[in-house]
Order: C-alpha cells, then structure tokens, then sequence
C-alpha cells in the first residue's frame, strides 16, 4: 500500500470514527432532551390530575348540596301544602261563622224582659236563681 492511500484510509477512519462520536453525541443528545419532555410531561400529567380530582371532589360536594337542598325544599313544598291545607279549613270556618253572624244580625230582636228569659228557661229545666 502506498502512503497516499495510507493517509485516505486513515482519513477516512477518522471521518467514520468522527461521524460515529458527533452521531452518538447527537444520539445522546436527542435522549436527553426527550427524557426531560417525558418529566416535564409527567410533572403536568400529574398537576392535571390532581386538579382533576380537586374538581371532581367539588363537583361531589355541590351534589351533596343540590340533593341536601332538594330535599329541603321538599319539606317546605309538604309543609307549604299542608299550610295551605289549613287556611283553606279555616278560610270555610270563618266564612260559616261569618254566614251566621250576617244571618243573625238580620233577625229582628224582640225585646224581652228578665223575667220572660227566666220564665223559658224554667221551661226548659233551668230556672233561673
């Protein structure tokens, strides 16, 4: 072998042998950054999460409160009705009584003495003392 020929191959071994390292570098390099999108994408994954899961405990509390509150407000509807149940019997007490107020205010009135009270009364079997 001649000396040029020498010169190329090791130039050629030491090209091969440099692209082999900047690859590897470039290889190792490329690793590294991908390693650290993974962390970063770990770290976020498990903010989300935790946000996810506050979210989701919030949403079981206002839940909690929307049935607590239905619940409520269907007492309030029974006793609501209930009420109204009442003021519809007394509403048909006081328009009775009512009616028999107005009935006895139209009747004449005869006058009469104590003694002609007492004199009925007697008469029925509750004579006056």
């Amino acid at each position: 072998m001649n000396t040029n020929l020498k010169i190329y191959l090791a130039g050629v071994v030491v090209l091969a042998g440099a692209v082999f390292i900047v690859g590897g570098l470039w290889s190792n390099h490329k690793i590294a950054t991908l390693e650290r999108e993974v962390e970063t994408a770990k770290t976020l994954a498990v903010e989300k999460q935790t946000a996810a899961d506050n979210l989701e405990q919030e949403a079981n509390q206002y839940k909690a409160k929307t049935e607590y509150l239905e619940q409520q407000l269907a007492e309030l509807q029974a006793r609501a009705k209930k009420q109204d149940e009442e003021l519809e019997s007394l509403s048909k007490t006081t328009n009775s009584v009512r009616a028999d107020v107005d009935r006895a205010r139209r009747v004449r009135s005869v006058a009469t003495t104590a003694d002609q009270v007492c004199a009925k009364l007697a008469d029925l079997g509750h004579p006056c003392q």
